[in-house]
């Protein structure tokens, strides 16, 4: 039961889809007053190629000595599921990437608020296995059920010692049936597999279709009210975004590593009203908010412990319909007429700092992830 007031949530599901910026992916939200770009070129679906946006091509972007593709889908025609959830739930449109990298670090970033690692682990050698703190782990040790949805091989909680081979790490294609069943547990992650991903150069509206199935099967079990749905995406992609993050923490080389991009972040349920959320938060304000939904104690990460979390967009009182099911018409509102004014960007939550180094279950540490060297 949560102990932050939200007596009728019982449930939290947090979905990670891949590669795309805030800008890419939702420049029709423009004339609701969101922070967006309007007027870079058309985006073709499905995209023709994966562009690269490892730390050393976020390196040269953030620098100014390489650029990322600057291009973005048309949010109403392509992603009107994403659109609806966007304008009927809380769009946070400073969320960020937790940091300025590729995928393994951001997605553990999402389950335990730190990575060992700037870069994906190579897939010739064996995967490398940390006893760091995790989510799911710490609802194991207070006896809140939980169940991780995986991608192939437990990607990404199979990093975890406490977690991997665990009976709750399942292939993503379960959800739906468990969610039918009415047999989710409290805690639930999902991720999918490509194309479902969304990973270029996949058709973004295979990832979507899979999003909207998963939410309909909660939706049709009758969890609809009492759940808190997360949705984000891991990183940028290579895809360009036109705010500049806060530079809250630095590698030893010098460079900015978090905030990373913006990437899209959406929370909805039938308790989260409408709202377009400027306040600056990244990856590591999902599990924060998270452990508040659930009532669970601090995870021993600063990262997490410190951020303020997002349970204030939850209220009891709301009655937020349910989406539409697949299948069924997306009607979607006019966009209001004049176009709300952009609400003001906040100041940097922090000062800038060294990136701390990673603490692990027993107490001890392991260095700061410093694995891709970069000059300043």
């Amino acid at each position: 039961m949560s102990t932050t007031g939200h007596s009728n949530i019982t449930r939290v599901v947090v979905m990670v889809q891949e590669n795309h910026t805030t800008d890419n992916y939702f420049r029709g939200l423009a004339p609701w007053g969101v922070n967006v770009a309007t007027d870079w070129p058309t985006q073709t679906n499905p995209p023709a190629k994966d562009q690269p946006h490892d730390r050393r091509a976020y390196g040269a972007w953030l620098k100014g000595t390489g650029t990322a593709t600057r291009t973005q889908f048309d949010t109403h025609a392509v992603l009107p599921y994403y659109t609806w959830l966007a304008l009927n739930g809380a769009f946070l449109e400073n969320h960020c990437s937790g940091f300025g990298t590729n995928s393994t670090p951001n997605h553990l970033l999402l389950v335990g608020g730190q990575t060992p690692t700037l870069r994906n682990p190579p897939r010739n050698q064996p995967p490398p296995v940390w006893d760091m703190p995790s989510v799911p782990g710490l609802a194991q040790d207070h006896g809140v059920s939980w169940r991780c949805y995986t991608a192939d091989q437990d990607y990404p909680v199979g990093f975890y010692t406490q977690l991997k081979g665990s009976p709750n790490l399942v292939p993503s294609s379960q959800f739906v049936a468990d969610a039918k069943a009415g047999t989710l547990p409290a805690l639930c992650y999902l991720w999918h597999n490509s194309p479902q991903d969304e990973h270029p150069p996949a058709d973004v509206t295979a990832g979507m279709g899979a999003v909207q199935q998963a939410v309909d099967a909660v939706v049709q079990a009758g969890g609809w009210e009492e759940t808190v749905f997360l949705l984000t995406w891991d990183d940028w992609g290579g895809w360009d975004d036109h705010v500049a993050t806060p530079n809250v923490e630095q590698t030893a080389d010098g460079v900015q590593v978090a905030y990373g991009p913006r990437v899209p972040l959406l929370m909805f349920g039938g308790a989260v009203p409408a709202v377009v959320d400027s306040r600056w938060c990244s990856h590591a304000s999902v599990p924060r908010t998270v452990l508040q939904l659930l009532g669970l104690p601090a995870l021993g990460v600063p990262r997490v412990d410190d951020d303020p979390g997002l349970a204030d967009l939850v209220a009891d009182t709301a009655t937020v319909p349910p989406p539409p099911a697949p299948g069924a018409p997306i009607e979607l509102p006019a966009p209001p007429v004049p176009p709300r004014e952009l609400n003001p960007t906040p100041p940097s939550p922090g000062r800038r700092k060294p990136t701390p180094d990673v603490v692990l279950r027993d107490g001890g540490t392991l260095p700061a992830p410093n694995d891709v060297t970069l000059k300043p």
